[in-house]
């Protein structure tokens, strides 16, 4: 699903439509939140432990409910310090992100029962896709500095339940590093080589090597207006949930 930089994007323009003083005073936080979902790549724990999404499911499902289920001692973000309230609502746009690009452009246009079929070059494309799209934001030098300096400077000491405060500090270094990162497309390559199904055959190689030319490809099969409708629809229901969250 989408990469780190693509989801503290969102949460910044959530934080910037609302105009929310608790937002505007935990930026780092919320930035933090917004990454947190993806933590299990150091937990090593399955997606639906930190997503509460079924990706084998096609039946309709809300993230945010089941993450609301799991723990209802987060419903009420005035029972919570400012600096949780924050990391729980960029918490939801990630959750509500994911959810979107899964129901709205990878099943339809790249999954298992869209025209490509969910194979290999449907699944490259789409993560392709995706690189590109956190490529455009990594450039944004003024964007990466505000970004990264918040959550350098973010509470870490943020009692949630979900993630117990050393597993945190963790990811909180494990982040930094990924916003560090160049927008290489090399790096991409061998992610895709250690995690695509087939990634080692000489086809699933040659598509590898056609990057980033391949962005053109995945483009031309979703359209970049509906890549802007996403990205557009992305920051509108995710200042839905947050709006919903802190009233």
């Amino acid at each position: 699903m989408p990469p780190l930089v693509l989801h503290t994007a969102i949460a910044r323009s959530v934080a910037d439509r609302m105009a929310s003083t608790l937002l505007d005073d935990e930026r780092g936080s919320l930035y933090l939140g917004a990454t947190a979902p993806d933590i299990r790549v150091i937990t090593r724990w399955e997606r639906e432990r930190t997503h509460f999404f079924d990706l084998s499911n096609f039946d309709e499902q809300s993230g945010i409910a089941g993450f609301f289920e799991a723990y209802p001692s987060l419903v009420s973000p005035e029972e919570l310090a400012p600096p949780a309230t924050a990391f729980i609502a960029g918490y939801l746009t990630h959750l509500q992100m994911d959810e979107l690009w899964i129901s709205t452009v990878y099943r339809p246009y790249f999954g298992e029962r869209s025209g490509l079929g969910g194979g290999v070059r449907a699944n490259i494309l789409d993560r392709a896709l995706q690189f590109s799209l956190d490529c455009d934001r990594r450039r944004d030098a003024q964007f990466m500095s505000e970004v990264t300096g918040a959550i350098a400077r973010s509470e870490l000491d943020i009692h949630v339940g979900l993630l117990d405060p050393p597993t945190l500090r963790q990811w909180h270094e494990v982040v930094l590093e990924i916003m560090g990162r160049p927008p290489e497309w090399e790096r991409f390559r061998r992610a895709a080589r250690r995690h695509l199904a087939n990634g080692d055959d000489e086809d699933s190689e040659e598509l590898l090597l056609s990057l980033p030319e391949l962005v053109d490809e995945a483009l031309r099969h979703l359209s970049p207006t509906r890549v802007d409708e996403f990205l557009e629809r992305a920051a509108q229901s995710s200042l839905v949930a947050v709006k919903e969250y802190l009233a």
